[in-house]
Formats: structure tokens, C-alpha cells, sequence
């Protein structure tokens, strides 16, 4: 069963020089920790809602994703904007890559944005952004077809 998870990382596995990284803040806080910057923090999402109409199921999960880089301990403000720009070009990347996958539907309009500094124990920087995606396609439903074959692919 394809997630909406493993739609977002197949997108980021199409950008060049980042790690993708599953988790929640905390597990993340460790992972980075390891030295795998840049880095683009799928955050696990907290809430969604579900679509459903009389031929499909979709999910709309509220993502937030977090575009990071390392950054000095004593950083200064221009090294810092440097950061935060190369941050918000895989950000822009990214939304530009999803619109293109055809797996959501497209994300139009203003995206709000906030710059992170001194989240972490690792001394990172990047911006955040969150948004609700939704999926161009979902669950199908079938008639007659077992629910919970349907929905976890398996008879029973």
C-alpha cells in the first residue's frame, strides 16, 4: 500500500544533496545529530482528515516539513541567511517537485514559512513550512470487494 509518506520521500529521493528523514523532533534531534545535513524533517503528522466520495478514500494529513542545515555554534547573521536561503531553495524544490509528481493535488497560494535556529541539540538552521497535501488518488473502493482486503490488503 502506497502511504502518503512514501510519496513524500520518493519526491525528496529526486533531489540532489539532501537526507530524508521520517520521525518525530525528538528521534530527529538524535538522527541529525549523526552529521546527515542537509536534511529535509518529514515531521509525523499530528492530524489530517479523511475525503471520501462514492469511489475513493483519500487522506489529507497536516505535514510539516522542515528544510535543515548545519550551522555554526557562533554563527553571524550573513552566514546565517546563507543558511537559511539554500533552506528555502529545497523548500522551493520540493513544493515544485510535489505539484510536478501528479501524487497530490497541486499546492497554489501562499505557503507560510518560519526560520528554526537553536531548535535542536545539533546546531542546525532552515525554515519549516506546513501544509495540508492531498491525495490526487486515493483508496479506490470497490464494490463487493472485501473491506478489509480493501483497506489493509489482506482477506478477513
Amino acid at each position: 500500500m502506497t502511504t502518503v509518506e512514501s510519496k513524500i520521500k520518493s519526491i525528496v529521493e529526486q533531489m540532489e544533496g539532501v537526507t530524508y528523514i521520517f520521525e518525530n523532533w525528538a528521534t530527529a534531534n538524535v538522527r541529525l545529530d549523526s552529521g546527515v545535513m542537509p536534511a529535509i524533517l518529514n515531521v509525523l503528522p499530528v492530524s489530517g482528515r479523511f475525503n471520501l466520495g462514492k469511489m475513493h478514500l483519500k487522506d489529507f494529513p497536516n505535514c510539516m516539513l522542515a528544510f535543515l542545515d548545519k550551522a555554526d555554534l557562533d554563527f553571524d547573521g550573513a552566514e546565517n541567511d546563507a543558511i537559511i536561503e539554500r533552506c528555502k531553495d529545497f523548500a522551493k524544490e520540493f513544493v515544485l517537485r510535489l505539484n510536478a509528481s501528479g501524487l497530490f493535488e497541486q499546492v497554489e497560494g501562499d505557503i507560510p514559512y518560519s526560520i528554526v535556529y537553536d531548535k535542536l541539540d545539533v546546531n542546525v538552521t532552515g525554515i519549516v513550512i506546513e501544509m495540508q497535501l492531498k491525495e490526487a488518488k486515493g483508496l479506490v473502493l470497490c464494490p463487493g470487494k472485501d473491506i478489509g482486503e480493501l483497506v489493509h490488503g489482506r482477506k478477513g
